[in-house]
């Protein structure tokens, strides 16, 4: 069985090698021997979109945009028509509020991202790196993130979905500037038995030690690297009700108090402060209010984006149709309808694209 798979694997390689040796001529020869047109984009609204070739095969038999469809379709592309729908419905709304993006903006959105790190991350990285964890390429990354939410963005601020107050500005101040609280956590996940829990937290509430020894130990790899001690916790936290819970508790305790036990999204957790950080008395709000305000409306922003596009879907009402890949039956039908195709361009040749007649 190894011998096979492995002339298998020689023999898939050198028909790709093969291939690319076709497309190499095919960059300079059509498959009648004239040069090749010039690539050009086509309008998928024309009426004989689906019958246009993409590729020519016995000099004669064209393989069509329709055939490359079915193909895609077949081997993985029924799962991107939801992300196809998604995105053809914020362009079709963007087309009707005249609303456009640029390469450019694109590109200045994308290096704004990678400056949200500390330190930023190289395009280089992300692109070799983070990209292949979600499965996308560059060019996926940029249409189907990028764009739609640059055009979603745009039509919040048409809107006028984002008002940002005074107050929104001092909070994020305070939350970067002003008291912090210094902590050590320990999360047990959510499946373990809360009695033993709490058997162990009747322990670690009395004893520095015991604490420390069950902060080292913890299910979590990061958190019992560090003992649990986290990055300070201020206030106004970013996040859901469930996360708002851990601020609250920091700010309750006094130093070298146990907290009781308490859900989060993460699982049952405990907190131990260690002390209070004082705010930052150099930066004076004045200073940095201008970019703050920018901050809090990029936040409020990122909010509302989501929401629009609830609102577009639900104007929308797409109805997906196309669910899974072609059935057995199917297949063998589509390879019926194949033979019968190649067999009929035999009889009746098709002229390639931009060839003459010949005349009767």
């Amino acid at each position: 069985m190894a011998t096979i798979f492995r002339k298998r694997l020689l023999l898939a390689g050198a028909l790709a090698v093969g291939v690319g040796a076709m497309a190499q001529r095919a960059l300079t020869q059509s498959p009648l021997g004239a040069p090749a047109p010039e690539p050009t984009l086509v309008d998928p609204k024309s009426k004989d979109y689906g019958s246009r070739p993409v590729a020519y095969i016995y000099n004669t038999v064209p393989v069509t945009r329709a055939d490359l469809a079915e193909f895609l379709i077949a081997r993985g592309g029924h799962e991107k028509v939801e992300l196809l729908v998604n995105k053809m419905i914020i362009e079709e709304e963007a087309k009707r509020r005249k609303i456009t993006v640029t390469p450019q903006e694109m590109e200045a959105a994308f290096k704004a991202d990678l400056n949200i790190s500390n330190p930023p991350i190289r395009k280089e990285d992300f692109i070799n790196l983070l990209l292949p964890k979600y499965n996308k390429t560059f060019y996926e990354w940029m249409e189907d993130v990028v764009r739609p939410r640059l055009l979603l963005g745009k039509m919040c601020e048409e809107s006028k979905r984002v008002v940002v107050a005074e107050a929104d500005v001092q909070r994020i101040f305070e939350r970067e500037y002003g008291e912090k609280k210094a902590v050590k956590i320990i999360i047990w996940p959510k499946g373990d038995d809360f009695k033993s829990i709490t058997k162990t937290w009747e322990l670690i509430r009395k004893s520095d030690s015991e604490f420390d020894a069950t902060a080292r130990t913890q299910a979590n790899a990061g958190l019992a690297s560090t003992a649990g001690e986290i990055k300070p916790i201020a206030r106004f936290q970013i996040g859901d009700d469930k996360d708002k819970i851990v601020e609250k508790v920091a700010f309750e305790l006094k130093e070298g108090e146990v907290s009781h036990i308490f859900e989060t999204q993460q699982g049952y957790m405990v907190m131990k402060l260690l002390k209070t950080l004082p705010p930052d008395s150099k930066v004076k709000y004045a200073d940095v209010k201008e970019k703050l305000y920018k901050e809090a409306y990029d936040l409020k922003l990122t909010a509302e984006i989501p929401k629009m596009f609830a609102e577009l879907c639900k104007a929308a009402n797409p109805a997906v149709l196309l669910s899974g890949p072609p059935s057995q039956w199917r297949f063998e039908k589509s390879s019926r309808e194949l033979a019968d195709d190649v067999l009929r361009q035999h009889q009746q040749p098709v002229q390639p694209a931009g060839a003459t007649a010949p005349k009767k």
